[in-house]
């Protein structure tokens, strides 16, 4: 029997004879035992009189009124929610609790209800809630300056138009639904505009959060870094043959009814309005309308594409995305997606990659990977200025390369206190776009201002938190997946889909996404299957690899990158893997039916947006050094690896396939490093760690 570091307490004998069947008051989960109750459901004399401290039954939630002061009511946690929902996700996963609702996603969390805010614990390690009932903005979310979203995660329905006129009719009754908004809230449509890539949007919709979201995570229109990097980019649509680049708009509609029955519900608003569906154009029924799925038999989250040959694009791209208002959906289907199709044309790559400065000559490393690879860490592990272990021991390192290479003295600081500054700088840390220079070689140009990066594992976090208000989004209360009576039910900001906007001008992190040469690729594994924690692999080789896009939990993303229309397309079809390998052979051969699932027109505007990328990262593959890092050794070695091949190119030779035992022998011959069994460094002290 499996034993658990927490008190495992029974509460069914301490319900109150009134709350034992069927009470509102005690909230059970799919197997039927207690998941959450209100103190007053309980009987307290008879827990007194068992000699049981309340302390040990679970963590309780004081909810306060809007005044702060004012207590309504109290809730428990029973701690051994924390084992169950471990052996048992299934049965908590979902529920629905007066507080908000528990999702599972790498552990158990609930995520409060729009209104409800965490104040804080106060002395009896109790959990303080606000409740404000009056809170128009269900986007406001539960600790300061942060936004609740309805969904986390992907769309569920991505619709792919190959026919224009079918999307001409998408795009017309999506301007229909926002006029329709307009008529029943009262409020004008919402417009942002902004660059990206030297690439100019406008998205208009009706969700306030969205406004604010991309124009904090992108460039304002008339950005001087974008204006140069837009006039390089219509010299080469000119050079083409072409006029300039494409413009883009992005339609984000929030609100549209789901069901036959809300849609009459929203006609009734309209007609009270004094507005006419028809006339606006909106269809009789909502199984009529172009946002129907009929799979699912109501309105999903979804994302609606025009899908192409690239030489049919056009002077305007419109992306429409239904229901969701989730920030990540819209940069990366609205934004992104329609990028990497307008720069192909001109022969860029649109990389799902970070780039970091990690050596002394000042070029850059770019990290390609899905998410969940570690991009964002492998990007600012060694920027971090508040982990000044990190820091100190990079200058470590350096220090003992001057004196190897005979520096003493003065002359060995001097250099020092040149190089030093300049090397461990975050560039990106999520999208990048890689051209070829004439004088340059291969570069790379930034794409977003603010990183958009999960809260879970940030670096430097608490002093971001601390020092400044960035936007949080999907906040959410570890409700046990840490394991930690401490922690049940209070705000982490572990769960995963979680979200922090950073602005890197608070300069916690060394930043600098000034274009730069690329000394290096890293293709970002996480695999304990693999025999080699890193290799040097050749064009074809990498290729393999991209197309197989591998994810840490065995799923597959092509090219590294789920955010593509054409990736979303073989993803939602199971074309991946080695399946996709399969297919781009034969299209190659000129089969095109297996990447189009027998739809040879499908096939042909799948392998026409897709060749272009894979041809570009061809020929970058073959001209500049790429390697597949596998972090799963552990954090501070990963990120050795990454500082090694990018500052000691030599140090392995070719590289072919380099052990963690390999490795580990030569960071501790070097560099006096060692590592536990976690890959983390046990040459540096817990005290050196802590010191600030």
């Amino acid at each position: 029997m499996t034993k658990h570091p927490y008190p495992t307490i029974q509460l069914e004998p301490f319900l109150t004879p009134r709350d034992r069947k069927g009470s509102k008051r005690v909230i059970r989960d799919r197997s039927g035992g207690i998941a959450f109750v209100r103190e007053d459901a309980l009987s307290l004399d008879r827990i007194r009189e068992a000699g049981i401290p309340l302390y040990n039954v679970g963590r309780r939630f004081r909810v306060l009124g809007p005044d702060g002061i004012t207590e309504q009511e109290r809730w428990i946690a029973p701690f051994d929610v924390i084992h169950r929902s471990r052996e048992n996700p299934k049965d908590f996963d979902g529920l629905v609790l007066p507080l908000g609702e528990l999702i599972h996603d790498h552990g158990l969390y609930l995520k409060l209800a729009p209104g409800i805010a965490e104040l804080g614990i106060n002395d009896r390690s109790d959990i303080l809630l606000r409740r404000d009932t009056k809170q128009k903005d269900p986007t406001v979310g539960p600790v300061l300056n942060s936004f609740n979203t309805v969904i986390t995660g992907r769309a569920k329905r991505l619709v792919t138009r190959t026919i224009y006129d079918e999307h001409r009719v998408d795009v017309k009754e999506a301007l229909a639904w926002l006029k329709a908004f307009e008529a029943v809230s009262k409020a004008k449509t919402l417009i942002s505009r902004f660059c990206c890539a030297g690439v100019q949007y406008t998205q208009k919709g009706n969700v306030p959060y969205l406004k604010k979201t991309s124009q904090v995570n992108f460039f304002p229109p008339d950005d001087p870094e974008m204006r140069v990097i837009a006039k390089a980019i219509d010299e080469r649509f000119k050079e083409r043959g072409g006029k300039r680049a494409p413009h883009v708009t992005i339609l984000s509609l929030m609100g549209v009814p789901k069901t036959e029955a809300e849609y009459r519900g929203f006609l009734l608003r309209l007609k009270k309005a004094r507005a006419s569906a028809q006339k606006l154009g909106l269809p009789a029924t909502l199984k009529a309308s172009r946002l129907w799925d009929p799979d699912s038999k109501a309105v999903v989250t979804s994302n609606f594409v025009y899908f192409a040959p690239l030489k049919e694009l056009g002077d305007e791209v419109t992306i429409l995305t239904v229901n969701t208002d989730y920030h990540g959906e819209v940069k990366s289907r609205g934004v992104l997606s329609p990028l990497m199709a307008i720069l192909s044309q001109i022969d860029i790559i649109s990389a799902h990659a970070g780039a970091a400065v990690l050596n002394r000559q000042g070029t850059a490393t770019t990290f390609t990977g899905p998410t969940g690879t570690g991009k964002t860490t492998a990007g600012a592990f060694w920027a971090e200025k508040n982990e000044r272990y990190r820091r100190e021991e990079l200058k470590r390192r350096y220090r003992l390369d001057l004196e190897r290479e005979g520096q003493s003295g003065g002359d060995l600081e001097e250099e020092l206190d040149r190089i030093f500054p300049n090397v461990g700088i975050l560039c990106q840390e999520d999208w990048i776009e890689i051209l070829h220079d004439e004088r340059r070689g291969w570069v790379f140009w930034s794409t977003e201002r603010c990183l958009y990066a999960r809260t879970g594992g940030f670096p430097g976090l608490k002093f971001v938190l601390a020092e400044n208000t960035p936007i949080l989004e999907n906040v959410t209360a570890d409700f046990g997946g840490a394991r930690s009576i401490d922690l049940l039910g209070r705000i982490t900001h572990d769960y995963f889909p979680e979200r922090i906007f950073y602005d890197p001008t608070w300069g916690h992190l060394l930043y600098d996404r000034t274009s730069r040469p690329i000394a290096a690729n890293v293709f970002l594994e996480r695999n304990p299957n693999l025999d080699f924690c890193v290799k040097r692999v050749g064009a074809d080789e990498a290729m393999k690899w991209l197309l197989i896009g591998r994810t840490p939990g065995g799923k597959y993303e092509p090219l590294y990158n789920a955010y593509p229309d054409f990736s979303g397309l073989l993803m939602t079809y199971g074309i991946v893997g080695e399946k996709l390998v399969e297919a781009v052979k034969a299209a190659e051969g000129g089969d095109l039916t297996k990447l189009g699932r027998g739809d040879v027109t499908l096939g042909r505007a799948i392998y026409d947006k897709l060749k272009v990328q894979l041809d570009l990262w061809r020929k970058n593959c073959a001209q500049v050094p790429t390697y597949i890092v596998n972090g799963a050794p552990g954090l501070e070695m990963t990120q050795d690896m990454n500082w090694v091949l990018s500052e000691h190119p030599e140090a392995f030779g070719d590289w072919q396939k380099v052990t963690t035992t390999q490795f580990q022998a030569y960071m501790g011959e070097r560099y006096g490093v060692t590592y536990n069994d976690r890959g983390a460094w046990t040459h540096i002290t817990p005290a050196q760690r802590a010191a600030r």
